[in-house]
């Protein structure tokens, strides 16, 4: 299996494991982190000027807050927000957990807080 940059279609290549990582952290925390460390890496060396986003969009998850009752998109802005990095990852009595879809995140954030109750209560950043 193999993911592949958008942009200079660089091929990065990986286990099925690995690759269910990006779509299931929760079962392949440590293969999770590495192989996105390796993607932002590449992302940041290779095509300075993009973002994570455009490289692999196909990557891309959304990181739902419920103690900012915030939805960021993607992990990195989610971790700079948090004030913590990849290796160390969300800090944990935020109560981050991340979602494949918008939509999912934000309903994720209505079941959590009491006093939420649609989502335009929610806050989106990207």
């Amino acid at each position: 299996m193999s993911i592949q940059c958008a942009i200079c279609k660089q091929a990065f290549m990986c286990t099925q494991a690995s690759l269910l990582c990006f779509f299931k952290p929760s079962r392949f925390l440590t293969n999770t982190k590495q192989n996105e460390q390796d993607l932002m890496n590449h992302v940041t060396s290779k095509h300075s000027g993009k973002t994570f986003e455009e490289c692999f969009a196909a990557y891309v998850r959304y990181v739902a807050v419920p103690s900012l009752a915030t939805v960021f998109k993607g992990r990195a802005l989610a971790l700079s927000a948090l004030g913590s990095d990849a290796k160390k990852g969300y800090p944990k009595d935020c109560g981050a957990v991340e979602f494949s879809s918008k939509e999912e995140a934000i309903e994720h954030i209505i079941e959590e807080v009491s006093y939420i109750n649609d989502a335009d209560a929610v806050t989106y950043q990207e």
